[in-house]
């Protein structure tokens, strides 16, 4: 047991448990306080009990005794520790995720969040919301094969001003993956939908990679429902696509048969995303990795992943009703960042986006990869705090919100 009583209090979780935790949250946790005291919490059936470790856990949640205790006393949410890289997971974030909604705890200055199913047509989104019910929504939309968790360096930040409505877009980690194209007004008008569900006439949002192209479809399919969007190293339509006759004939079904991926490649790739990829702990990798592969082993997932990519790429650029002229006439006030040393989406479609959009905010950052948020999480912060703020007629600032 942990000399300092963190112990008895993680043995003393389920006087806390809250019996309206739902189905979603069943399943196994291993907890590990410092390197001495790995516990398992077990929820099933509405009963939740810890016990010594066993079997395979859904998730493992490493911290240390002191950040366990004020997570306990409710003055810090296992999100901020995350962000502030006090906080480890590995298995599924998802799960981790949930844990900490599970349990009654004092209302002590932590972030206050949850994770919910939002029926959106056919599909269930899952969304964590956290900040002030009565604030501003801002809705942050991930990239191809990656999920509403690659904002969570972000969220304590913004959930300080705004009504952070995160998404697992339909097809992508927890959400369901129902038959559909997959393609940027697919999932727009999926989000537009969203809004309908939770009573929103508008939202801003931010959005990387994919999820900054669904943001521009969304300000070009229905403007008065964008306040703002920020996009960060967004895809856009390619004027180069040497392979387009044969993404052409390509079929999204592939991706049911698509390779089981090895370990070290996925870590390989997520390595590739960044300027410098040291600035990671490994640990982010090893996390990363977890949720990317307990997607990535579901056949719709897989699915979903290829239909997305594949209409990324047939996306067209020209002629009137092609992308950059439907981007051209786009009025919603709009913030473009760009990674110098983005390996995935060259920063020189940060130029044409001037060039087409002159009301246009663009910047692109030096020693920045493809994921800015993560990255740069103070910068990013600080950054969309002022965008957004501006065009609401606030201006503040991560050091304003820290004050």
């Amino acid at each position: 047991m942990a000399g300092d009583g963190t112990g008895a209090l993680i043995d003393g979780l389920p006087r806390r448990y809250s019996k309206d935790a739902g189905e979603h949250h069943e399943g196994r946790w291993r907890l590990h306080v410092g390197r001495a005291y790995p516990r398992d919490v077990v929820v099933r059936d509405g009963t939740c009990t810890v016990g010594k470790p066993s079997g395979r856990p859904d998730a493992e949640i490493f911290a240390p005794a002191d950040v366990w205790k004020q997570m306990y006393d409710g003055k810090l949410s296992g999100i901020e520790a995350f962000a502030a890289g006090d906080l480890n997971v590995r298995g599924s974030i998802e799960k981790a995720l949930r844990f900490e909604t599970m349990f009654e705890r004092p209302d002590a200055g932590g972030l206050e969040y949850s994770i919910e199913m939002v029926k959106v047509g056919r599909a269930r989104v899952s969304t964590l919301f956290a900040g002030d019910p009565s604030a501003e929504p801002l809705v942050l939309m991930h990239g191809l094969g990656a999920t509403k968790s690659s904002w969570l360096t972000v969220v304590p930040e913004l959930a300080r001003r705004y009504r952070v409505v995160a998404v697992d877009l339909p097809g992508f980690g927890a959400s369901s993956k129902p038959r559909a194209r997959y393609d940027a007004e697919f999932l727009a008008s999926s989000m537009i939908e969203f809004l309908d569900v939770l009573g929103y006439e508008s939202a801003m949002f931010a959005g990387n990679s994919m999820g900054g192209r669904v943001a521009m479809e969304i300000a070009m399919l229905e403007p008065e429902r964008a306040k703002a969007i920020a996009c960060l190293c967004p895809a856009a339509a390619f004027s180069n696509r040497p392979a387009l006759w044969l993404v052409k004939l390509a079929r999204p079904e592939l991706g049911f048969f698509a390779p089981r991926l090895p370990r070290s490649q996925i870590i390989s790739g997520l390595r590739q995303l960044f300027a410098d990829p040291e600035v990671l702990q490994q640990g982010w990798y090893e996390a990363a990795t977890d949720d990317f592969l307990s997607s990535w082993r579901s056949p719709r997932t897989r699915m979903a992943f290829f239909a997305a990519a594949r209409h990324i790429y047939l996306d067209e650029p020209l002629g009137d009703a092609g992308f950059w002229a439907r981007l051209r006439m786009m009025q919603t006030p709009s913030l473009f960042i760009y990674g110098a040393k983005d390996a995935l989406i060259t920063h020189r479609f940060g130029g044409r986006v001037q060039r087409e959009l002159p009301s246009a905010e663009v910047e692109v950052w030096d020693d920045c990869g493809h994921v800015p948020q993560i990255e740069h999480p103070l910068m990013t912060a600080d950054r969309l705090l002022g965008f957004f703020g501006q065009v609401s007629g606030r201006r503040f600032s991560a050091e304003d919100v820290a004050s």
